[in-house]
């Protein structure tokens, strides 16, 4: 593969063209420096086989930070711990350079220090909203001062070279770049080429004179900012030999504009993948120095063929390697398939809005991103006999961590295939069928006797001996007293439960003809042998429901299932008694969804109380209290997760030690079950 291929940016030598892309962590020191779990965050995708790591933001003064666990390289005081992380990393055949800005309009300096912050011109933080000032003209020598400066450090420090941020019209060089924020009627204004890229020019010459012409510099820059009243699409490439001229080494091409929610750079599946590579290529054309590009290389497949069709030079990857640092060396031994991929769940971004509660990074489908030194698959001191009940994301984690860790594991599913409640979610969500493959390869791979098809009991689990229980069953579904609810023509989601495990119950026999027919015919069969996939698209061809479709509940399954309804040619609402919809997931992903139910045509409705659900129409109560209906050819009542601990509570009550985890313990998403699977592996 061209991708496993060594490759050099200037006199740096990498062993791969794979550059882990800096991501926001918040795992630094409330004193700017490197932390332990910062080190031991970077060391793992090191040990992983990754060629070029960018350390993330590193200011140029540390008054300016910008957040609140940031790093900065703005004193010389800060060098001894920088050199702590290089050689760690160094250690592990990796190159590393950090990524160096000044925060300009994204500073939290008001914050910290009652200062407004700085920008091209008067405006607000992307971010957070603050307002920044324009600098004058003679603060910004001082400015390109402290970016050569910061290099000169992290030179000293070991790194290999830096990285500049200037792009998304973001933070101050991106800002100046872009007439977005740059309304500058000076030479620094962005109505020239010449003036919206004259401090970068300026930056790049003093870094150069003072930290080396041979010192590595790549500059991180929008190739399209894809906004109104932002840089053209052709603008980079136009600017890109002026910038080779001043010194840039490589350059990191990105796309979009910053916002709250970081919406163009951290992508949901609606986005192409390698989505840059135009911004890219364009620039590629024009320069003599290398390319790389970002922006969802979540595949190296992907990645591989932009390599292969000379669109880029390197391939950026972040969220790939968040969840599986170890993906370069599995691509060198030839073990594609064992790759835990990313799902686009957003819950890497979601997870720093919990500020000030534990604002860290974390991922869904890699619980040990962020916890290396806790969660590091160490080997048992004391092999046990665990036994597993429920082959959902839960359950599987926690019977692959504990069989990693060398316990002998069964694990028990009493439907014919394991999945559980993730392969209905696959269905709706596509990208949800990666981990799903992921987990049943290595469940199948590693030495775990799997019983499916086999209803757990506490006789049963007492005739296996076991040492430790796991329960991840699973959480049972509640239903608002709602009149009509047992309608022939409503669909709860205990009955799609029935129907997506290919045992349709007692629910089915009151449902209409078409939903008897999949029961009986298809159920079966979808249950042993039809993947989300194969469902996906017969459900494009043919689906036993009406054209108009209310769904009753506004979670996230609701939500996701409204999208799929929607993409199939049914014209959806949704009613939801809540404030908002899918209040268990965080503001990036909810975001993303209210996008693409618009998109859709879904029309939502939120604190509503639904009354009656009758012969094609529902009512319901409007937040002002006035009554009101809907028509319906089809109704879905979705029902509200709540935990299940039934079984658990019956083990514990037999004297046998049993753990409950995931939606059976109380309702979460993948990251709660992957997480708790993960965990109570590893305190056995």
């Amino acid at each position: 593969m061209k991708l496993l291929t060594p490759f050099a940016i200037g006199n740096m030598r990498l062993k791969n063209r794979m550059v882990m892309a800096p991501m926001t962590t918040n795992y630094a020191n409330e004193d700017q420096t490197p932390s332990r779990r910062l080190q031991d965050f970077l060391v793992e995708r090191a040990r992983g086989g990754v060629g070029l790591i960018t350390v993330e933001v590193c200011t140029v003064d540390p008054k300016q930070k910008y957040q609140p666990q940031s790093m900065t390289l703005g004193d010389d005081r800060f060098i001894d711990a920088h050199r702590r992380l290089t050689d760690a990393l160094h250690a592990h055949g990796a190159r590393v350079q950090p990524q160096i800005t000044h925060p300009g309009p994204e500073s939290m300096v008001s914050i910290y220090h009652g200062e407004a912050a700085l920008g091209p011109s008067h405006g607000t933080g992307a971010c957070h909203g603050l307002p920044s000032r324009e600098l004058q003209l003679a603060e910004l020598e001082s400015i390109v001062d402290d970016y050569a400066k910061a290099a000169v450090r992290a030179r000293d420090a070991g790194y290999d070279g830096i990285e500049l941020h200037a792009a998304h019209a973001y933070m101050l060089l991106g800002a100046f770049l872009s007439p977005l924020k740059n309304h500058r009627q000076d030479e620094y204004g962005a109505d020239t080429l010449e003036n919206r890229a004259r401090l970068l020019l300026q930056v790049i010459a003093k870094i150069k004179s003072e930290a080396g012409q041979d010192f590595p510099l790549t500059l991180r820059i929008s190739g399209f900012e894809r906004v109104p009243g932002g840089r053209d699409s052709y603008d980079t490439a136009a600017l890109a030999c002026l910038l080779e001229a001043a010194g840039v080494d490589a350059f990191h091409v990105s796309g979009g504009v910053s916002d709250p929610m970081v919406s163009q750079m951290i992508c949901g599946p609606e986005y192409t993948n390698g989505y840059n590579l135009p911004g890219a290529e364009a620039i590629k054309r024009v320069v003599n120095v290398p390319v790389m590009a970002v922006g969802r290389f979540l595949d190296p497949e992907v990645a591989e063929k932009a390599l292969q069709e000379d669109r880029t030079d390197l391939i950026v990857m972040g969220r790939a390697i968040l969840a599986d640092p170890q993906l370069p060396n599995k691509l060198l031994a030839g073990k594609a398939r064992t790759i835990r991929r990313c799902i686009s769940c957003q819950n890497c971004i979601d997870s720093m809005f919990l500020w000030p509660m534990d604002a860290r990074m974390n991922c869904a489908v890699n619980a040990a991103t962020g916890r290396e030194s806790t969660l590091n698959y160490r080997p048992a001191a004391q092999a046990k006999k665990v036994v597993v009940i429920g082959g959902g994301p839960g359950g599987m984690e926690a019977a692959r961590v504990a069989a990693l860790r060398g316990h002998r594991v069964t694990l028990v599913e009493k439907q014919k295939r394991l999945g559980g409640s993730l392969v209905a979610a696959s269905v709706v969500h596509g990208e949800n069928q990666r981990l799903l493959d992921f987990l049943i390869s290595q469940v199948d791979d590693l030495p775990i006797d799997i019983a499916l098809d086999t209803q757990a009991t506490t006789a049963m689990i007492q005739s296996l001996e076991p040492d430790e229980v796991v329960v991840a069953t699973g959480a049972r579904l509640n239903y608002d007293a709602i009149a009509g609810l047992d309608n022939p023509g409503v669909i709860t989601g205990s009955l799609l439960r029935e129907l997506a495990s290919g045992r349709p119950g007692p629910a089915v026999a009151v449902q209409n003809g078409l939903l008897r027919f999949a029961a009986s015919t298809l159920g079966p069969a979808a249950d042993r042998y039809a993947s989300p996939q194969a469902i996906r698209s017969l459900a494009r061809a043919w689906l036993p429901l009406g054209k108009r479709v209310v769904i009753v509940g506004g979670d996230l399954p609701a939500i996701e299932l409204a999208e799929f309804l929607a993409r199939r040619g049914r014209r959806v609402s949704l009613l939801e008694k809540s404030a908002i919809i899918a209040g268990e997931i965080g503001p990036k992903r909810r975001f993303e969804h209210e996008m693409r139910l618009d998109r859709l045509g879904v029309t939502i409705n939120t604190g509503v109380e639904v009354t009656a659900l009758g012969p094609r129409k529902v009512s319901f109560i409007t937040p002002g209290g006035r009554p009101t209906s809907l028509e319906a050819d089809s109704v879905i009542v979705t029902g509200e997760p709540v935990a299940d601990t039934g079984l658990h509570d019956e083990l514990l009550e037999a004297n046998i030690r049993s753990h409950c985890i995931g939606d059976a313990s109380g309702p979460g998403l993948i990251v709660k079950a992957v997480y708790e699977g993960n965990a109570i592996a590893h305190s056995f």
